[in-house]
């Protein structure tokens, strides 16, 4: 999506990777994702031995000489564009103003309050649109379902819950999508340890204030037994609507056009 809206709309476009990166926000055309954490992007030499330090560092990667490698001017550029745009995101967050919404300390709520950090300075960075990804693991649960379950959606309950608010609070909520996806699903029927194994089909959720919600999108099973059509062994489901059908849409409501979509979603 990123690749299309940058080199057929001529639209700026960043990417931010929360905690580490991921092929998710991977493409050929434009900068590399960011990766940043909760506290931010990390200061590049933030103690340095010597004031003088970055200068010299920038000195040395700028130096080209005749018998210079291609494979060392390309690694010493972007070196120095990664300390530029380090730089320029750093500044950007300290001049802009904290959450007003209660954020939880978990990792799901730093990461959603960092995305809504960012998201602020989007005039700043001088971008027309920002992607993230966040991940959140402890969902594979061969064992303490329960628990786990417990646990984990209250987080991400909670930081979604300070998220809208605080994207309302700026009117951005009708400009905002959040998907949530896995890369497998969890068995219908249990294993010996409370808990459920690895399936097929699952649950993905699309929240957003241009989402036209509280609609179940797909084939929901009629028999979830092992004699359902839909249904294979232990509970494993097969999926009736792919995952291009889900992304498409946002393809387009991003500026997209209808006829790249199938670039998108070959």
């Amino acid at each position: 999506i990123a690749d299309a809206l940058q080199k057929q709309q001529n639209l700026s476009v960043e990417k931010y990777n929360l905690y580490k990166g991921s092929y998710s926000l991977d493409g050929h055309y434009g900068p590399e994702p960011f990766i940043v954490d909760g506290n931010g992007v990390p200061k590049f030499n933030e103690a340095p031995s010597d004031e003088g330090m970055e200068g010299v560092i920038r000195n040395l990667n700028g130096a080209t000489e005749f018998d210079s490698g291609v494979f060392a001017d390309l690694f010493s550029n972007l070196f120095v564009n990664s300390i530029d745009a380090n730089k320029k995101l750093t500044d950007a967050l300290d001049q802009t103003a904290n959450t007003t919404a209660i954020f939880g300390t978990d990792s799901m709520g730093t990461a959603f309050n960092m995305v809504a950090r960012l998201i602020a300075t989007r005039e700043l960075r001088g971008v027309d649109r920002d992607f993230f990804f966040i991940p959140h693991s402890n969902w594979d649960a061969h064992n303490k379902l329960e628990w786990n379950l417990n646990t984990n959606l209250a987080d991400l309950d909670n930081a979604i819950n300070a998220f809208s608010t605080e994207m309302k609070t700026e009117g951005l909520w009708d400009s905002t999508t959040i998907i949530q996806a896995s890369d497998f699903g969890r068995s219908l029927e249990p294993n010996g340890g409370d808990g459920t194994d690895h399936a097929w089909g699952g649950n993905y959720m699309m929240i957003g204030g241009a989402v036209s919600g509280g609609k179940i999108v797909g084939k929901y099973p009629e028999v979830l037994t092992d004699d359902g059509p839909e249904i294979l062994e232990r509970g494993r489901i097969i999926p009736t609507l792919s995952w291009d059908e889900i992304i498409a849409p946002i393809a387009e409501w991003t500026g997209v056009s209808h006829v790249s979509v199938k670039d998108v979603c070959p």
